[in-house]
């Protein structure tokens, strides 16, 4: 087995990392709360605003006791620390059956003031063929040319001719209680799958230092939380952390006061368009 020091170089030279069997002794009651969090989370946006999210469950992991503790699970949390430093942050989750096919993308643009990683967990068996997450190693090394000219993966029928599924790419097959974990700028995507591929993931990122992580940290906030929570944890997540726990928590918290001015924002833009929407058949008759 690779150690941590090993570990940390692969991430940071080809963007991603295979935890192999990293939860498999704790894969059936994560595969349980997943469906306890699918079948009773509430997959909608903010009523006042119109905004939904109905494919997906925001935050996933939050609603749930149990499946809070993988924050800083003893599987996880050397390895995370080994790649993010001390007191990582924890930012959001995510999660939902997949099905279909995923473009290739990124989940952010990065430089490498800032580290920013998804770590992924499927609870279903997934090869090449049938939806295993592919990505395009060093796609993540921005703004190396080799890195931005990735980004063309995403509109390959038009840049070189063929299908997104033909781009040279490495498919992470895995099994549950594998943990796959990459860096946000690196290129992703899924071809082949099923209609019910069960996976769910947390954001994390390295804890920020100077003024210019900090920026970093409160725009990943304004971008990737939803802005009608109000707050980037769930209440459960809180209600539940640790003393441990909280060092990967208290450094989001102290940052995300802004989430209400953006809350009442889309509010507010939400009301004028609807206001705007019901005075045309007005207009309409008086013409």
């Amino acid at each position: 087995m690779p150690s941590l020091a090993q570990q940390r170089a692969f991430f940071e030279q080809f963007g991603f990392l295979t935890l192999r069997g990293a939860l498999a002794t704790d894969i059936a009651w994560i595969t349980e709360e997943f469906e306890q969090a699918w079948a009773h989370g509430t997959r909608s946006g903010f009523t006042e605003t119109g905004e939904t999210n109905a494919s997906a469950l925001v935050p996933f992991i939050d609603s749930r006791e149990k499946l809070c503790t993988l924050v800083d699970h003893p599987s996880l949390e050397g390895v995370l620390e080994g790649l993010l430093g001390p007191a990582y942050n924890y930012l959001s989750s995510d999660g939902r059956p997949y099905s279909g096919d995923t473009s290739w993308h990124p989940d952010g643009g990065w430089d490498r003031r800032s580290l920013y990683l998804k770590v992924a967990i499927y609870l279903d068996p997934l090869t090449r063929e049938t939806g295993a997450l592919r990505v395009i190693p060093g796609s993540h090394l921005l703004p190396e040319s080799y890195a931005l000219g990735a980004r063309s993966a995403g509109s390959s029928d038009s840049e070189f001719g063929i299908p997104q599924s033909q781009i040279p790419s490495v498919a992470l097959d895995s099994q549950p209680g594998d943990v796959v974990i990459f860096n946000h700028n690196t290129m992703h995507a899924a071809f082949g799958g099923g209609n019910r591929r069960r996976m769910f993931t947390m954001n994390l990122g390295r804890r920020a230092e100077t003024p210019e992580q900090i920026a970093d940290l409160e725009h990943y906030i304004s971008i990737h939380i939803p802005t009608w929570s109000g707050r980037v944890h769930g209440p459960t997540m809180l209600a539940t952390a640790t003393p441990n726990r909280m060092r990967h928590l208290e450094q989001v918290i102290a940052h995300e006061g802004h989430l209400p001015a953006l809350r009442a924002q889309v509010v507010e833009k939400a009301r004028a368009a609807r206001a705007a929407q019901d005075a045309r058949p007005a207009l309409a008759l008086a013409k």
